[in-house]
């Protein structure tokens, strides 16, 4: 039941904000608490089936969604307490969307069966474009466009692989998929689902969206999208994608170096920003490629007593705290003081996989990991090189925050208490694991010689970043956005173009209507998900 609660509390909250008054005001103030109650299902654990449900499906707590509770309910909260600094009440749609975020989110994390698991992460991502608009102007809404349109095509290739497995399942419970050996039809439904969400996750070339939505987002947003929503598309992953049988071989080949491929180029493409926030959106596409390096292990041969699922438990909490701590630290002026350039250098260090960081242990088991497949001669040097890479994009974002012009602001307790939690609870997760070690001179040396390799560039040639070639946010998206306005232009009048010239201007006016409704109808991408909440409130209360 405890389970359930978490779920509906803040959809009960979420109606609140839209009635607005003083049931608006109290939903505000509720914002920070409501993740925190995550902990009692996280202890209690167990399993719930309630008969009255829609199509009757299950919640629970296992060994697959324990991360993920953890990061919900204690990013959520720090995240959501400076939201209330920087968001006013008043705006209504950012605390309906915020709060809609965070009940999908709960109930994809407890989820034990597909109709519940879908139900959830659909409603996590149409909400999360209200908060990536909030701001309301070009660059938020051209933000929230490029959100919706990659938000949908996932959708799509999960619904389509949904449907295939439903077709041959029914709603089965999560979990049981992974451990069957893939058919014809599974291999259709990996490939689909993979796509669906490494989208999320931001997958090069699928991560269009997420450099252009955190610069626009406010920052306690850019904090949960980037610590804890990206990691929606890993846990969609666990749950559904067929990881043995036909195909699983050559599938985790091609995943895990499109993870170190995603790792480097995430990196090179932040290197040549100016922004902060753009530069850290960079940053989690980069990480990301590391959780799909791992992800990719479950796919080949390996050894069944490493415990996978434990080092992606590490690997989620380390980069979500971290990641939420530097993002944070956005809206608190980390360049004002020593000690807040010192708040945000840890976590900076952590994800570099500095020595005696959590950023070290995850390394270091990913690593283990990767030596333990049957030719890791070119991934696991290439693994160890993300960490020099990983050092280049920080010393990056810790110069741009030293260097930033601007007034100062007032420092949110949030920022502090987040940075010190990414330090204790990562670590506490490996004891609890098994995963905690003593830094040897082989580890220690292993992890410090990519950092001193960056330092040693960075000594010779100070000045290294203003030399880099600018790439402008969102990178492949300008490239079609730049094709598009050429489109826009006449088109040379040849022979046989004018059936042509007619094709483009009513795609282009079909365009511009689709970007004014987005415009004027902020709440459109949400009414199918309430039209179907009232036909179920509907057959509940017996209303023929």
């Amino acid at each position: 039941m405890s389970m359930l609660i978490t779920i509906l509390l803040p959809l009960i909250a979420a109606v609140m904000s839209a009635a607005g008054g003083a049931l608006a005001r109290t939903a505000w103030r509720l914002v920070p608490l409501l993740p925190l109650l995550l902990a009692w299902p996280l202890l209690a654990g167990g399993r719930y089936e309630p008969d009255w449900l829609l199509f009757g499906f299950s919640l629970r707590v296992d060994e697959v969604t324990a991360a993920f509770v953890v990061l919900l309910g204690l990013v959520w909260s720090l995240a959501g307490w400076q939201a209330m600094r920087d968001i006013d009440h008043r705006q209504r749609a950012f605390w309906i969307g915020w709060l809609l975020c965070l009940s999908g989110m709960t109930l994809a994390t407890f989820s034990a069966d597909l109709v519940g698991f879908y139900l959830g992460y659909v409603v996590l991502s149409l909400s999360a474009w209200l908060m990536i608009v909030q701001a309301r102007n070009d660059e938020a809404w051209r933000a929230g466009r490029i959100y919706l349109v990659m938000a949908l095509l996932g959708e799509a290739a999960i619904l389509a692989a949904v449907l295939v497995l439903a077709g041959h399942y029914g709603n089965f419970e999560l979990g049981l998929l992974t451990e069957r050996d893939a058919e014809q039809h599974h291999v259709i439904a990996r490939w689909l689902l993979l796509a669906g969400f490494g989208i999320k996750l931001g997958i090069i070339p699928l991560h269009m969206w997420l450099p252009l939505a955190h610069p626009a987002a406010p920052v306690a947003a850019s904090a949960i999208l980037s610590g804890v929503i990206v990691k929606a598309g890993l846990l969609g992953w666990l749950r559904l994608v067929p990881q043995t049988g036909l195909e699983a071989e050559s599938a985790g080949q091609v995943l895990l170096h499109l993870g170190l491929f995603t790792a480097f180029a995430g990196v090179l493409l932040g290197l040549g920003q100016r922004r902060l926030k753009t530069v850290l959106a960079y940053s989690t596409i980069s990480q990301m490629g590391l959780v799909l390096t791992a992800f990719s292990l479950l796919f080949l041969e390996f050894d069944p007593e490493f415990g996978l699922l434990s080092m992606i438990g590490l690997l989620v909490v380390h980069h979500g705290f971290n990641k939420a701590a530097l993002f944070l630290a956005c809206g608190n002026a980390p360049g004002a003081s020593r000690f807040r350039l010192l708040l945000f250098a840890l976590p900076a260090l952590a994800l570099a996989a500095a020595p005696m960081t959590t950023g070290f242990l995850a390394k270091h088991w990913l690593k283990q990991g990767v030596s333990g497949i049957d030719d890791p001669s070119v991934a696991y040097p290439l693994l160890t090189l993300t960490s020099a890479m990983t050092a280049m994009l920080m010393w990056k974002a810790w110069s741009l925050a030293r260097d930033a012009d601007r007034p100062t602001a007032p420092l949110h307790p949030a920022w502090p208490i987040l940075v010190i939690l990414a330090v204790l609870v990562p670590w506490t997760w490996a004891l609890l694991s098994g995963l905690a070690i003593a830094p040897t001179l082989s580890t220690t040396w292993d992890a410090i010689w990519p950092l001193l390799l960056v330092a040693g560039l960075i000594a010779a040639h100070a000045r290294w970043m203003r030399i880099h070639p600018r790439i402008p946010e969102g990178d492949a998206v300008v490239l079609f956005e730049t094709l598009l306005n050429r489109l826009r232009k006449p088109l040379p009048s040849l022979p046989g173009t004018e059936p042509g010239r007619r094709v483009v201007r009513r795609l282009l006016i079909h365009s511009d209507v689709l970007d004014r409704h987005l415009k004027d109808l902020p709440m459109a991408g949400l009414v199918i998900l309430l039209v179907g909440a009232l036909l179920w409130l509907l057959v509940m209360l017996g209303v023929s």
